[in-house]
């Protein structure tokens, strides 16, 4: 007995120091480690399509969920969610190199930045004329008024350039020409920017990146982690501790999710949250379904962990819509999601998102 209770306390203590000293060396060897080569996929992705987001962020504190790992894919929707969840580790998992290079840039820009006023100057190249802990309304009219500074941004773009480069991430110059060009997409559109395909107009139905900004829970509060200063700087603290890592991978690859099961397992630590997004939509009725629930299966999971997943309502409405919403955000918990699988129960794409879905009042 004495020999169970000293492993489990070892377990614990490594996790507790991990957590607590996730060092440049070790973040370096962590993206690299946990990455695999990237994959294709047709959008710039620099900011969501899925306005109604943060309508499911009532359902963190009514299940419990809190703490442990969150596992996301794509851009910044995910920081909105971990400064909800408020876990120990996020692991942001995506098939494309720049979604990675620009949590990177976001990490630059967390970490040059000493505040929310600060971090919208940075990220849209211009000045506040008015500071302090404003209403985000407030500071994004003042940004949308504003002319660019062309100064700040030959400075932003320096600034991120040099900060990453103090990093083992083996970053070279076409990697910082990407990073530089998503810089540009938010000093040229603003909050304006849109969700974009490649040879594609935006969809008249995205929303812009200020309406997302400004979206609200189901009980009409602001729930992005820009919209007040305690949000951003518990996302901020995270980053400067070096525990958002942004890795490439393929949720129905053979070395991403793989290698995140075996150094979470390694750590003793378990994911309570994973957002997917509507990947699940191009990886069904395809081989690579069941490389995706072979992965999903080896993670290690917390007893009441959910799986975040959106589903486009122009391909089917679903029994959650909210009018006006063409993007519907609904939860599950992982392990009914395994148990329906392993029983046959996951019949189509459909009885997927539909069977046993958790959506706010």
């Amino acid at each position: 007995m004495w020999y169970l209770d000293f492993m489990w306390m070892r377990a614990f203590l490594v996790a507790a120091l991990f957590l607590a000293q996730i060092s440049n060396a070790e973040f370096g060897r962590l993206t690299s480690l946990l990455s695999e080569p990237e994959g294709y996929f047709d959008t710039d992705n620099f900011i969501s399509n899925e306005a109604g987001y943060l309508k499911i962020l009532p359902l963190f504190d009514s299940m419990r969920i809190k703490g442990g790992v969150y596992l996301g894919v794509g851009p910044d929707q995910n920081y909105s969610y971990i400064a909800a969840i408020k876990p120990e580790l996020a692991v942001l998992v995506d098939v494309r190199r720049q979604n990675q290079l620009q949590h990177f840039l976001y990490k630059a820009l967390s970490f040059l930045s000493a505040d929310r006023n600060e971090f919208l100057e940075r990220l849209f190249g211009k000045r506040l004329s008015r500071r302090g802990d404003l209403s985000l309304t407030d500071l994004l009219d003042q940004i949308e008024s504003a002319q660019r500074d062309e100064k700040l941004i030959r400075a932003t773009v320096q600034e991120v350039r040099q900060y990453l480069g103090g990093f083992p991430l083996r970053l070279n110059s076409a990697d910082f020409e990407i990073i530089e060009y998503i810089e540009r997409a938010f000093f040229d559109a603003g909050p304006r920017l849109k969700f974009s395909s490649f040879r594609r107009n935006p969809n008249p139905q995205y929303p812009t990146y200020r309406e997302l900004l400004l979206e609200t829970d189901t009980a009409g509060a602001p729930g992005n982690y820009l919209a007040t200063e305690e949000r951003f700087q518990a996302i901020r603290q995270l980053h400067r501790e070096n525990r958002i890592i942004p890795v490439v991978g393929d949720l129905s690859g053979t070395v991403a999710l793989a290698q995140i099961a075996r150094e979470l397992r390694a750590r003793n630590l378990r994911v309570s949250c994973f957002y997917v997004s509507n990947v699940e939509f191009y990886l069904f009725d395809t081989p690579r379904w069941d490389r995706y629930i072979r992965n999903m299966s080896a993670l290690p999971w917390t007893d009441n962990a959910v799986i975040v997943r959106s589903v486009s309502n122009n391909w089917r409405s679903h029994p959650a819509r909210r009018p006006g919403y063409y993007m519907t955000t609904v939860l599950q918990r992982c392990a009914s999601f395994l148990l329906n699988e392993n029983s046959g129960r996951n019949a189509t794409y459909w009885d997927v998102v539909t069977a046993d879905y958790i959506a706010p009042k």
